[in-house]
Formats: C-alpha cells, structure tokens, sequence
C-alpha cells in the first residue's frame, strides 16, 4: 500500500531527458577533409523530473505564505504601518506591497529548493541552459533560465518602484515644496525609466542585436509616425506634461473647451504618456488626450496660491435698500463655513441693467472641484434673507404704455371706414 502511495506521488508529470549520443569511430585525415575524433556512446541522462508531490508543495508552501502575510498584515494594522498617509498614485500601501512581495519571493524561493526531493543529481546549470526555441542563422534564442529572468526582472522592477515610492513619499513630509502632484510626476517618469532599463536588459539576454533592430525599424518607424501623427504628438504632450510639471495630479482645471462645453472644470487624478484621467463634477472619470492640455488654452485653478476669488452674480429692484442688500449678501457669505474668514465679502454694484440694479456678492474660498456647492448653499441663505426682509428678485419683464388719445383716434377711424363699406 505504501509503495503504491509513493509511487502515485512520484509518478513523473514531467520528464527532461537529455538526448543520447551515439559511438562514433575516428575517420582519419584525407587530402581534402580533416580527420573526425572518435565518440563514445553516452546514454540519455535524467534532467529534472517534476511529479505531483511537486504540486502538492507548492499549494503548501502558497498556504502556508498566505497565512504568515495575514498575521504580517495585522501587525502592520497594530503598529498602523498601513497608515492612508503612504498611499501614492491612488494604489495600495507602497511599504505593505514592498513586504508582501518580499514574502512571495521568499516562498518561490523555498519551493524551488523542494525540486530536490525528486531529483537529487538536480543540475541547475543544465536546467537553465536548455534552449527551446531559437530563430535560425540569428542569435536570438529562448532557455530556461530566459523565463526566470523575466520573473526576476519583473518582480525586482516592482520592488524597486516600491522603495522609490516610500523614498519620495518621506522625502516629500519633510520638504513643503514636494506636493502629492510633485510626487506622482517623479514616480511616474522613474517608473518608464526602470521600465525601459528592463526592457532593454531582457532584450539583450535574448540574443537580440538592438542596434540592427533599430535600424530595421527606422523606416517603418517614419512611415508609422506619418500615419500617427495625432497619437505620438500626444505622446509627447505627456512626456512635457510630466517634465515640466505645470499641471500636477490633484490639480483644479478650467479647459477652454470640451465635449462641446466651454469652460469645462475637471481635477486631474492620473498622467499617462498617451492620456490622462480626470474627475468631473459629476464625479465621473473622463479620458482625454494629452495633447488637449498643451494645445489649448486651460486654466490652473491650483497654480499658485490655493485661495481663489469666487462670484455669484444677482439682479434686484430699483429702489432697493442697497445698503441693506449689502447686509444681507455678506451676512450670507460670511457665515458659511468653507469661505475665507481673513478676507472680507463684498458686494459690488455691476450695471443700471434693463431689469433693475445688477450686483455680485465676491467672496475667497479655497480652490474646490464642488465650488457649485458651495455657491448653490449661499444662494439658498440669499433667497431666504431677502425673502424675509420683503425684497423680491425681478424676472426679465416689457412694460407698454399706451396714449389713450392715440387710441380713441385709431378707434375713430375704424368706425369711418366700416361706414364706408
């Protein structure tokens, strides 16, 4: 029964043999060919084998690393490590996903250490050096050690973004000057650069020749780029985006014109290369070219002070009290809890207008995506005050006077001509 079970575990899924050589005897030099050193015969030697006891470690040694970086994760929650403060790009904690990728590393490693169990003369030089593809007449090849590369790459590129990211998150609490848009302009283009580092190291390990690659792809290149025009010029719009760092993420923007709208305000939450995201007022996401940005006109609510100057126009009666509408307007400003306290509202008399006296209530706020919120709240308390002081908003209306001596002659002169008929 036990011989069984084991032999059941250890029945082979997988089996890497390597290919027999066959005697050769020696053929001695000729006039026109030189002489072949005899071969001896080697047999086929096992490679690696790999069974189900193998399948069955690796969902042990997965369990058994989901468990610790559960009890991992508490202790960061005791001794608050997970604090939203290092949340970067709007991901997860950078400093958690650092440790938790640690621990995944670790138990690959493990298991691939328990390969030895089933293959005890286990050559991991040979293992890795087995080539499985390869492109005739060129260098450009596939082996084992190939994919284990890119894993590695990969996951070295990740923890690496993730030390960056808690770099410029602690370098940013001590220096004012490093904002949160500061911030994600300086991950985002480490991030393309340890991308393309990446790339180019996996290339080359490949085989590939990058300099006859390039040139191959010159032309192609060109023609492409003519028939692209629009998406690489958005391409380089973020590129300068993420250069210059005149928009930044979090940043309030007032876009000339978009989607038909004009005077369009959005708040930017991510730059890419090609596109960016912002969040409408309608807290909808919209995807919009990048070249939108740095062709046309858009205002940066967020570009220096923080504090921005907001109106709310308003029309009223003449012979109003205006001093008692000036009472009234900043009384309403004043006691709403996100306007600017140290700078006093105003009112101001605009224009003599066609339906009465045009005024506007000006206060300072904070720059806000909902500012119409905020304006829609004072406008509630300004009806409701003038409404209870009597003073009425006018509604666009045409009075007509009529001469009464006008219309008894036009009266007059109707009966004359039915006489006549």
């Amino acid at each position: 029964m036990w011989e069984a079970i084991k032999n059941f575990f250890n029945y082979p899924i997988i089996d890497w043999w390597s290919a027999p050589i066959e005697a050769q005897e020696a053929i001695p030099a000729t006039g026109t060919a030189e002489a072949i050193p005899a071969v001896e015969a080697t047999p086929a030697e096992l490679i690696f084998q790999f069974s189900f006891v193998n399948i069955i470690l690796i969902i042990v040694i997965y369990l058994v690393a989901k468990i610790f970086i559960k009890y991992i994760k508490r202790y960061f929650k005791a001794h608050h490590l997970t604090d939203k403060q290092l949340k970067i790009e709007g991901k997860e904690i950078a400093l958690w996903k650092l440790t938790r990728q640690l621990i995944y590393l670790v138990a690959f490693y493990i298991f691939f250490l328990t390969l030895k169990i089933n293959n005890p003369h286990l050559n991991l030089g040979s293992i890795f050096a087995y080539e499985f593809f390869r492109i005739p007449n060129t260098e450009f090849h596939i082996v084992v050690y190939h994919l284990f590369l890119t894993v590695a790459i990969v996951v070295i590129t990740r923890i690496t973004l993730n030390f960056i990211k808690v770099l410029i998150l602690r370098a940013g609490k001590k220096n004012d000057r490093i904002d949160s848009g500061t911030q994600y302009i300086y991950v985002q283009l480490i991030k393309y650069f340890i991308y393309s580092v990446s790339a180019v190291v996996l290339l080359r390990s490949f085989g590939m020749n990058l300099d006859l690659f390039l040139t191959a792809t010159t032309f192609l290149l060109v023609g492409v780029g003519l028939g692209l025009q629009t998406i690489f010029r958005d391409y380089f719009s973020g590129i300068l985006l993420l250069l210059e760092g005149t928009i930044k993420v979090g940043d309030v923007l007032e876009i000339e014109t978009l989607n038909g709208q004009e005077n369009f305000v959005a708040k930017m939450v991510q730059i890419n290369l090609r596109t960016s995201k912002v969040e409408t007022r309608n807290e909808k996401v919209l995807v919009i070219p990048n070249s939108k940005l740095t062709h046309e006109s858009v205002i940066n609510w967020s570009a220096g002070s923080r504090i921005t100057r907001f109106m709310i126009p308003i029309t009223l009666h003449y012979g109003v009290d205006t001093d008692l509408v000036k009472k009234i307007l900043v009384e309403c400003a004043e006691k709403h809890p996100e306007v600017l306290k140290s700078r006093k509202p105003m009112v101001r008399l605009l224009n003599f207008g066609h339906n009465g006296l045009e005024l506007d209530l000006v206060f300072w706020a904070k720059q806000n995506l909902y500012i119409e919120i905020l304006k829609s709240d004072i406008r509630f308390d300004m009806d409701r005050a003038l409404r209870e002081n009597g003073i009425t908003i006018p509604y666009p209306q045409t009075d007509v006077h009529l001469n009464p001596r006008n219309l008894e002659t036009k009266q007059s002169d109707n009966r004359k001509n039915l006489d006549i008929e």
